[in-house]
């Protein structure tokens, strides 16, 4: 009985050391990673960190959507001007637009129905995908292979009321404009008449 205890005692050692063993070499069985959320100026200061991995990225959907077979490209902008745009108060931030194309199938852009441009708000959208710095599918541009895209708010117009300030300072800088020539074109005219004289 003693001897039986004995080997139960040391297999269990064993099997103990082993799963020991296994979650620490492999730290990753038995759980899913989660996307991890960046933003696209992340991605595009920490390329090498990213590439290859599972990323989530929330922002405006832009641009156009272009359509190739089953799948289609997208680009999603993740900037200050994506979360309120200069039209609607925001101050200018100093910067461009930082935007990043996004491969995803037909099924997952059919959620988007508003495009962000001049006229419109885009839609909000959190994309999840994998991150390529240099992707050797599409000819080495930076990309994300959405694997779902979820739509979070719908996009709207943006209203561009007309400045009624602006035409009335073109007309007055007209007239201004026209008053100076004609007085210009009489001073010359009457310069030249008593040279014409003599």
């Amino acid at each position: 009985m003693k001897g039986r205890r004995v080997r139960t005692r040391g297999f269990f050692r064993i099997l103990a050391a082993f799963a020991v063993l296994v979650a620490t070499v492999f730290p990753w069985c038995g759980t899913a990673q989660a996307a991890e959320e960046v933003s696209v100026e992340d991605l595009i200061s920490e390329m090498q960190k990213y590439d290859g991995r599972e990323v989530e990225i929330t922002g405006e959907a832009i641009g156009d959507v272009m359509m190739r077979g089953d799948y289609g490209w997208i680009t999603v902008n993740n900037d200050a001007y994506a979360v309120t745009s200069v039209e609607e108060g925001r101050d200018f931030a100093g910067y461009s637009n930082l935007g990043i194309a996004v491969w995803a199938p037909r099924d997952e852009l059919k959620g988007i129905q508003v495009l962000g441009g001049y006229k419109n708000k885009g839609d909000e959208v959190r994309v999840k995908g994998v991150f390529h710095r240099a992707c050797p599918e599409h000819g080495g541009d930076s990309d994300i292979h959405a694997v779902s895209i979820e739509v979070l708010e719908r996009g709207r117009a943006i209203p561009h009321p007309f400045a009624w300030w602006k035409l009335i300072l073109a007309l007055a800088l007209a007239a201004v404009a026209l008053a100076l020539a004609s007085m210009w074109r009489k001073r010359t005219a009457s310069s030249l008449s008593p040279a014409r004289r003599s």
